[in-house]
């Protein structure tokens, strides 16, 4: 699906406030609440908009451990890649796991109440998968830049 200016105008408007109002969004992209309505419906049917959701601050709902966890499978059979996968998928306090090039198969973004839970899930619940090779983990001391806007500008 080809975009042009008014889907991205609708798009950044959407990522900076996910809870505007259709004449808002329609006054943005310079287009009737009518079109604007159909583009909108069109972009989620194409998945483009793939859902809305509220961002919640995790230290403020006790979250206070923020980590990234680097994850080296032990051998690269594709049942055991999809074993990992399995595993790993029910387990809440991962938010994001990516496939990645480099040193590490896959990179794990996790959240925690503190040291001692964050460590009971280190070596109790992932460290354990016989999958697992080898477990690099990487404490977040403070939050620099953090965004979940895509560089639209530059479609």
């Amino acid at each position: 699906m080809e975009l042009d200016a008014a889907d991205i105008k609708i798009l950044n408007h959407l990522q900076g406030n996910a809870r505007a109002s259709n004449a808002e969004i329609a006054e943005t992209a310079h287009l009737s609440a009518s079109q604007c309505h159909r583009r909108v419906k069109r972009l989620e049917e194409a998945n483009i908009i793939k859902g809305y959701s509220a961002e919640i601050d995790a230290a403020r709902v006790g979250l206070d451990i923020n980590a990234f966890v680097h994850v080296t499978l032990g051998t690269h059979e594709e049942n055991r890649v999809k074993a990992f996968v399995d595993a790993i998928e029910p387990i809440e306090e991962i938010q994001e796991c990516y496939s990645v090039t480099g040193d590490a198969d896959y990179i794990l973004r996790v959240s925690m109440p503190n040291l001692a839970e964050f460590s009971n899930f280190m070596m109790h619940r992932l460290m354990p998968l016989p999958m697992v090779g080898n477990v690099k983990s990487y404490i977040v001391m403070e939050n620099v830049r953090k965004s979940s806007r895509l560089p639209l500008a530059h479609l």
